[in-house]
């Protein structure tokens, strides 16, 4: 077996911890979709504990079905109102928008520090627009950050990206 040759900037522990976040939003995500009646199924594979996965193989997390159209999904945990997302991601996010011709929406989840839901918006990847960080974020990637004000995730907003 080859032995890689770096030293990676988050340890397993600091990387499994960002995903805290990430699984309060789908839990609470989840939870609205089933009340507003969306229809939804898994998409994106949950890769945190596989050893090693390549670069650009990000996927939304869930596939929307929403009055026989279908919208892509990806739930993102935050502790901050800073609507960032990572460059890798929001590339390879863009391919699958284009590959199976579907919009692409980015739901942010922003909790208190006692894990409280306190707000929630979404992005639609290239109909809101984003500028690349001006610096690279503590774990040494690049983001982009929505530059727009964003809605609130909810029923009727959803609706009108299908509808538009």
């Amino acid at each position: 077996m080859k032995e890689l040759d770096f030293n990676p900037y988050k340890s397993k522990d600091e990387f499994r911890k960002n995903y805290e976040l990430h699984d309060l939003a789908e839990k609470h995500g989840k939870n609205l979709l089933v009340q507003w009646g969306i229809i939804f199924q898994e998409f994106g594979q949950d890769l945190r504990y596989k050893k090693l996965w390549e670069k650009g193989e990000d996927k939304p997390d869930l596939i929307l079905t929403i009055h026989n159209k279908k919208i892509l999904l990806d739930w993102k945990g935050k502790h901050s109102s800073k609507w960032i997302l990572n460059k890798r991601a929001f590339e390879s996010y863009k391919k699958w928008s284009n590959e199976l011709s579907l919009n692409v929406i980015i739901a942010f989840f922003v909790f208190d520090k006692a894990n409280n839901l306190i707000k929630r918006k979404f992005a639609v990847i290239e109909q809101h627009s984003c500028i690349e960080s001006a610096q690279k974020q503590w774990d040494k990637n690049r983001t982009v950050e929505f530059s727009e004000e964003l809605p609130d995730f909810t029923k009727a907003n959803l609706l009108s990206i299908v509808y538009k």
